[in-house]
């Protein structure tokens, strides 16, 4: 594949990508380095790596998508609080008005406590309704399997996914109590990223060997809940198509990505076989990486 029509949209426009990996049919195809390719925080790409810890854990049997959260957490009385479940906590359908994490962050408030911040939240909608981009949802899954395998979230992801892809020494950011943020924190390059969207692709199995469940990754890659109220300034038709666990669907038929601030994104092709990595650094287009895939990559695979 050639990239070089993208290549010098993104140094006319000085989008601020830093690395672009294309693989197809479990090969790299095409790849550029705008600068020297290194580990970066992911930011929301963190999310998908904690939707799939919950899918292992669920085959591992320590819990399930459809556990109410009262089964595994002290909730809070009335507000539907004894209806919201895991897989609500997965597709942002907790019900409530505001995600508290975001909220704490931009008041300067404290983060220690995310979980005290998350029950302290009402519930104003009916549990898995209404689509709310919710980062302290994510921490509790973070959280949940912290409760129920004694380990990180990064602990217990080191030998179920990181080990088998080649990837080691991770960092992850993590609360005082060691309990890792979920939401965002992760650190990997875009080749190590790559190698996530692969395995995706491939509904979980690597080399041979199943390390996610088939019929979960079905389920996170496929719609859950409407985002079509989404209402963001920045929102275009790939943020109003659905989301499912911790995942976005985009406007292209088929298609679905994992989403971080600051223009990181994978795009996953099935029907094409194909997976399309960016890593970046751009605090004000984010929208136009994801943009330049429909532009300059999806017709050519």
């Amino acid at each position: 594949m050639d990239l070089r029509k993208l290549i010098a949209a993104v140094d006319d426009s000085g989008l601020g990508v830093l690395n672009v990996v294309v693989r197809q049919a479990g090969k790299i195809i095409a790849k550029h380095d705008f600068a020297e390719e290194k580990r970066i925080l992911l930011w929301s790409v963190s999310k998908t790596f904690t939707a799939m810890a919950i899918g292992i854990a669920e085959a591992e049997g320590f819990l399930g998508t459809g556990d109410l959260l009262s089964a595994h957490f002290n909730v809070p009385r009335g507000n539907y609080w004894d209806r919201i479940t895991v897989r609500d906590l997965l597709c942002m359908g907790t019900g409530q008005a505001k995600c508290p994490f975001t909220e704490a962050m931009n008041a300067g408030l404290s983060i220690d406590n995310v979980e005290g911040l998350f029950f302290a939240e009402k519930i104003v909608h009916v549990p898995g309704e209404k689509f709310l981009y919710n980062n302290a949802a994510t921490y509790m899954l973070s959280k949940l399997i912290s409760l129920k395998t004694g380990m990180s979230l990064n602990d217990f992801l080191r030998p179920r996914i990181f080990g088998p892809l080649g990837i080691e020494n991770v960092r992850w950011e993590a609360d005082k109590a060691g309990v890792s943020f979920g939401c965002s924190g992760l650190y990997l390059s875009a080749h190590e990223l790559s190698l996530f969207g692969q395995l995706l692709l491939d509904e979980g199995v690597w080399k041979g060997r199943p390390l996610i469940p088939a019929e979960y990754i079905r389920a996170a890659t496929s719609m859950q809940i409407s985002t079509a109220d989404f209402t963001a300034p920045f929102a275009t038709a790939d943020h109003k198509s659905g989301y499912g666990y911790q995942l976005w669907l985009n406007s292209w038929p088929g298609t679905y990505r994992l989403d971080g601030l600051y223009g990181q994104y994978v795009v996953v092709f099935p029907e094409k076989d194909a997976v399309v990595t960016f890593v970046s650094n751009e605090s004000e287009r984010m929208v136009a990486i994801l943009e330049l895939t429909w532009d300059y990559i999806a017709h050519d695979l």
